[in-house]
């Protein structure tokens, strides 16, 4: 007899990653719960396409603000895992979500929102630093109200990496490098280009696995790890084209970055 499947509730469901944990989630056959805000007259049709989706893939949705409290328990008490894939600006929100968790006392794990860098172990120029910090913030809040967790490192989103540094739907005939844009390693990587599809299906296995309760995943397969003159190169040969680089020092990225 297979055993039960753990009931999972992801917020942020319609946001950027939030989509794929969805479906990576009812994939792979587990009960599945979203919590999003309520639908109002301007909410965004793309959004409103994400909740017609989720409905026919069976996903139950709860519609309610963090700052419900009563109602964020009662949603928590008919689940087991918790997947927060809640956007940047949002990362201290999840202080709502940890309190509400302690309160209803039966989450067997928790996955807060990073997806980034492993942010106990990196530092960096005072804006990311800044972001980093906020993940810290929130990871020491969910370790003092006692919920099991797994923090997920996933690196770099191959698309948002991409487009950032090619702009591939503009035709480009220049492109901004980065210091000398070869940084590569196993330990201090330029970026690791982690599928959204593939960091979804791991978070959902890893956070309903016991072997890594309390524990810190980290996606870093070697042959995805690649510095900023190697995507450059990939793009040039799969284009025909040849960019123009443009060189910043690293001492002006600092300089950039503070001010």
């Amino acid at each position: 007899m297979a055993s039960e499947k753990s009931k999972i509730l992801i917020f942020g469901a319609t946001g950027y990653l939030g989509k794929y944990m969805v479906k990576a989630s009812v994939s792979a056959g587990h009960p599945t719960f979203v919590y999003v805000r309520p639908i109002k007259p301007n909410t965004d049709p793309s959004k409103l396409q994400l909740h017609k989706q989720f409905g026919s893939m069976g996903v139950t949705i709860f519609q309610g603000e963090l700052e419900e409290h009563e109602k964020l328990v009662d949603v928590l008490r008919q689940v087991d895992v918790v997947i927060s894939t809640v956007a940047v600006p949002q990362h201290l929100e999840q202080f709502k979500i940890i309190k509400a968790m302690e309160e209803a006392g039966n989450i067997k794990r928790f996955v807060p929102s990073e997806f980034g860098n492993e942010v106990d172990r990196v530092s960096g120029l005072p804006p990311f630093e800044a972001l980093l910090e906020n993940k810290r913030k929130v990871r020491r809040a969910t370790e003092a109200a006692g919920i099991p967790f797994t923090y997920v490192a996933a690196n770099t989103f191959a698309a948002y990496f991409v487009d950032y540094l090619l702009h591939p739907g503009e035709k480009i005939q220049e492109v901004i490098v980065y210091g000398s844009g070869e940084a590569k390693s196993t330990y201090q990587p330029y970026a690791v280009l982690n599928y959204e599809e593939d960091v979804a299906a791991y978070t959902v296995r890893a956070a309903t696995d016991e072997k890594v309760a309390n524990r810190v995943i980290v996606y870093r397969p070697p042959r995805n790890i690649v510095s900023q003159l190697d995507l450059i190169s990939a793009w040039e040969k799969k284009t025909g084209l040849t960019l123009k680089r443009t060189h910043v020092p690293e001492e002006e990225v600092i300089k950039l970055s503070e001010s």
